[in-house]
């Protein structure tokens, strides 16, 4: 299987158990999801900024 078959997959997987939250459930989920989003980001902005130096 590729990779944008897997991705494809697993989008659909997250899609059918998102739907099956209620409202608040998938409210808390975005929540969530944009938190990663945002932190992934952070992180990846300090990687650029400051090279990880492993000791």
């Amino acid at each position: 299987m590729t990779q944008e078959e897997e991705n494809v997959k697993r989008i659909a997987e997250f899609h059918a158990l998102f739907l099956t939250l209620d409202d608040r459930g998938q409210e808390e989920a975005l929540i969530i999801l944009k938190s990663l989003g945002f932190a992934q980001s952070v992180m990846c902005s300090q990687g650029i900024e400051q090279p990880h130096n492993p000791v």
